[in-house]
């Protein structure tokens, strides 16, 4: 249920009591009416006294339920005041509540992309010192299959002794 259908119930329930309390103010006045004795030109002015008195009395539950009305009014438009500020603050809380929910997810797939860059980074760097490692080794078996001087002179040497045998 809205808030605001309870702020009108509310407007409406403070109506009915202000005009409870008229018409039971009404209903006294009118039963201390009915009460007086009808019997003489004394009782007459007295009467005139007591229905000036009543009437007073109307009046007065009258502008206490007026005055009270106006209280009832200006409470109710405060209290409309402070929800609309609380559904504001609300709304503020459930946005920024959003906001960090998607903050958190950006960084949650930031820091797996980190996670991965890694990784691929350290697979890089393994892949250069293999390559670097099988070079070495291509290197020591390089220079132990190298010919020593000698050898490669006496090579020189029968190469000649075939071309002038051929010629």
């Amino acid at each position: 249920m809205k808030q605001g259908g309870k702020m009108k119930n509310l407007k409406g329930s403070m109506l009915v009591f202000a005009m409870l309390a008229i018409v039971s103010s009404v209903q006294d006045a009118a039963a201390q009416s009915t009460q007086r004795p009808k019997s003489s030109v004394v009782g007459s002015k007295s009467s005139a006294t007591n229905a000036k008195s009543v009437d007073g009395g109307v009046i007065a539950a009258c502008a206490a339920a007026v005055e009270e009305l106006e209280a009832s009014r200006a409470a109710i438009a405060e209290l409309e005041r402070a929800n609309d500020a609380l559904a504001s603050r609300l709304a503020d809380a459930k946005r920024i509540e959003s906001m960090l929910a998607e903050l958190n997810e950006t960084q949650r797939k930031e820091a797996e992309a980190l996670r991965q860059t890694i990784a691929a980074k350290n697979e890089t760097i393994a892949a250069k010192d293999a390559a670097i490692k099988a070079q070495d080794e291509l290197i020591v078996k390089l220079e132990r299959k190298r010919s020593s001087p000698w050898k490669r002179l006496g090579d020189i040497l029968i190469g000649v002794g075939a071309g002038i045998l051929l010629r």
